[in-house]
């Protein structure tokens, strides 16, 4: 649950996103289109250079810093980090988690890297190239 005045402390939204990439995606008129209660969608939070609590200092690796940078998202100017997370929200204001795009998967309760697994899988078996992605495990 996020309470209405942390939005004011540190302003999140989600935003609507292709389904099989998990990109925020852009509406007709250049700008992102919030999601609805019960639709997923990518986490973003503002950046502002005047609060320190909404500033973004970036990554060491430049390219990575402005990769996660969206910019011109509801007002021409506006930046937001992109988190990458899935999530749905509810008409009480619950945040649910739903997916994470990119390489990493939840397993256990720790992150694991599926680049960093085809790397050792390669090494390992002498290959020259492995493909490793995440299915849904049901116990």
């Amino acid at each position: 649950f996020v309470p209405f005045y942390a939005r004011f402390l540190h302003p999140v939204s989600l935003v609507k996103c292709d389904e099989m990439t998990g990109e925020p995606i852009r509406n007709k008129n250049g700008r992102f289109t919030s999601c609805r209660e019960n639709e997923p969608g990518v986490l973003i939070g503002k950046i502002s250079t005047r609060r320190a609590i909404n500033q973004f200092n970036g990554y060491a690796d430049k390219t990575a810093t402005e990769e996660k940078i969206l910019r011109d998202v509801f007002t021409k100017g506006d930046m937001y980090f992109n988190t990458g997370d899935i999530l749905m929200f509810d008409d009480l204001g619950y945040f649910y988690f739903k997916d994470r795009t990119g390489d990493t998967f939840r397993w256990k309760g720790e992150n694991v890297s599926t680049s960093e697994v085809e790397a050792v899988i390669s090494d390992v078996a002498n290959l020259s190239d492995a493909v490793v992605y995440g299915v849904e495990v049901r116990i």
